[in-house]
């Protein structure tokens, strides 16, 4: 009985050992001795300082850095932290306000991600933004453009996924089995799937290899950010505020981590974002095809957004016939322009020159002026506005022309809804 005891309380001391065994990250300049663009780059992008905020108890890091009118903010993976990005913010942060964090192990939600996300870009005194998110960022992204559309400009959802059940369902059983792990074992088991599935996925490249044995890892870590990718959320892409952000879906056709199906799913959700598909590069395409990512990005970046044009014309028509100003209605209205309403169940067409003697006559307006929905299809668009007066409502319906110059109004029809 003594030599059971013993026994027991020696595996007992084993298995605590185990469990109390640290795993620690590799160091990236001994895996990867070779001093090339993409050594050099992360060296002198770890060497810069990083900042500090705390929100609701938890501390962020983040790097914020460069120059430029505009602001990109990129958002790492599940396994990835503020460095990730060093590739594309060495990139982009000569004519760009470049922004990045690294996700704490504490946060668990999309909603306490995004909560840290805007204290961190209220702190650095950025309104609007282009959003570049990868994996897990890809999906805050898509969270982000959902609540704060009007702070988006342009939208990227990198190798990434749709909200759905599908990874929840495949993953229920380890979700459980992973906590009661030893951290080494933990570690093991994602160095095995590192190994045998990612890199062999990116023609298996030594600096990915490198740098992801690089990062931090914990459980705990680990589960909470596995959280975040279950969250769900209805994402409304038709809403008009969320319809007007040009999108840019970036994929692999050999992604390990992203299935097939959700690859289609997110595709069929956001319909009109233009679509790019990196051909056997894996899950890290920033990373291991960098100049190829950059380059996707820049020709996005530098696209116009042509929802903002034709706001700029419908702009115009509302200042315009608000303040009686014929100039502002002749740069939003095509010489040709018609409107059409029915009085009395008849038909009545309006010439535009009738139209702007009746601005005229009518003089200033206080008018409250909204766009309801909107959209566009090569040079021809369709927006829904709605007029509020003191006593009435109207509701008109543009057709608009993208002519050599700019968006015309060719066609107003409108009805008085109360």
């Amino acid at each position: 009985m003594k030599f059971i005891k013993k026994l027991f309380l020696l595996l007992l001391l084993i298995i605590i050992v185990i469990y109390l065994i640290p795993t620690s990250p590799t160091d990236f300049f001994e895996s990867y001795p070779k001093n090339d663009k993409a050594s050099q780059s992360l060296k002198e992008f770890q060497s810069k300082t990083t900042s500090k905020i705390t929100v609701n108890g938890v501390n962020w890091e983040y790097y914020s850095g460069g120059n430029g009118n505009k602001t990109i903010l990129f958002l790492h993976g599940m396994g990835g932290s503020y460095d990730l990005w060093w590739q594309q913010i060495s990139a982009f942060e000569k004519d760009y306000k470049v922004i990045t964090y690294t996700l704490p192990e504490e946060i668990n939600s999309l909603e306490k991600t995004s909560k840290g996300i805007l204290e961190i870009l209220d702190k650095e005194k950025v309104d609007k933004f282009y959003a570049v998110g990868t994996s897990m960022g890809g999906y805050i992204t898509q969270y982000l453009v959902n609540i704060i559309p009007n702070r988006i400009e342009k939208a990227v959802f990198g190798n990434t996924f749709p909200p759905n059940n599908l990874i929840l369902n495949e993953n229920q059983s380890k979700s459980k089995i992973i906590p009661l792990l030893p951290e080494i074992l933990f570690s093991k088991l994602g160095e095995k799937k590192l190994n045998n599935e990612l890199i062999p996925a990116a023609k298996n490249s030594e600096l990915l290899k490198a740098f992801l044995t690089s990062l931090p890892s914990s459980k705990k870590l680990f589960m909470n950010r596995y959280h975040v990718v279950i969250d769900l959320f209805t994402a409304t892409p038709n809403r008009y505020e969320t319809k007007r952000i040009p999108k840019l879906i970036i994929e692999s056709d050999n992604d390990p981590l992203i299935q097939p199906e959700l690859r289609k799913e997110i595709k069929e959700l956001y319909p009109k974002a233009q679509v790019y598909t990196f051909h056997n590069e894996g899950h890290f395409p920033y990373i291991n095809a960098a100049d190829e990512y950059n380059k996707i990005l820049q020709e996005f970046f530098d696209k116009k957004n042509e929802y903002k044009n034709v706001e700029t014309t419908i702009q115009n028509y509302f200042e315009g016939r608000k303040n009686a100003n014929i100039n502002q209605l002749q740069k939003a209205f095509s010489n040709n322009a018609k409107l059409y309403t029915s009085i009395d169940n008849n038909e009545l067409i309006i010439p535009f020159d009738a139209y702007l003697n009746k601005v005229r006559t009518d003089g200033k307006q206080k008018i409250n002026t909204q766009i309801l929905s909107g959209d566009i299809t090569g040079n021809i668009a369709s927006f829904k506005t709605e007029f509020k007066y003191s006593d009435k409502v109207y509701n008109d319906y543009l057709t608009l022309l993208n002519t050599q110059k700019d968006w015309k109004i060719i066609s107003k029809t409108f009805t008085k809804i109360n």
